[in-house]
């Protein structure tokens, strides 16, 4: 997919989004979600639970995470390439202040977070 996303950019094409596919697929995203995570070595490893789903992802710092985690939601509840950035620059599911500083804290070696949705922003970037 990113290597598809470079050659769009390379050409200037830019997808138009429609407000109502956007909504539509907002719409998809769960409410709220649940993550437990711990550190492996240089890695944060984390299991999300969601609407019945349960699934993995990792990463190295706790910014990258995050946006790992939202990654990963996206990819279960197929959300279409042409609105995976926008709603990843909204970082739809976003720890607390206090869940990310422990998320950021390498003396903390397990813990976890709940997020609710949060995905107004995105309508007025798309313009809708």
């Amino acid at each position: 997919m990113e290597i598809i996303k470079e050659i769009k950019k390379f050409l200037g094409i830019e997808p138009k989004l429609i407000r109502e596919v956007l909504e539509a697929n907002l719409n998809k995203l769960p409410e709220g979600i649940e993550v437990r995570w711990i550190r492996e070595g240089d890695f944060i490893v984390g299991e999300i639970f969601t609407d019945g789903h349960k699934f993995m992802t990792q990463a190295k710092s706790a910014e990258e995470f995050v946006e790992m985690v939202n990654d990963a939601i996206l990819s279960v509840y197929e959300i279409p390439e042409d609105y995976i950035d926008i709603i990843l620059r909204n970082k739809a599911y976003m720890p607390n202040k206090e869940q990310f500083e422990r998320l950021n804290n390498v003396a903390v070696k397990k813990s976890s977070f709940s997020s609710k949705r949060a995905l107004e922003k995105a309508f007025k970037y798309a313009g809708a």
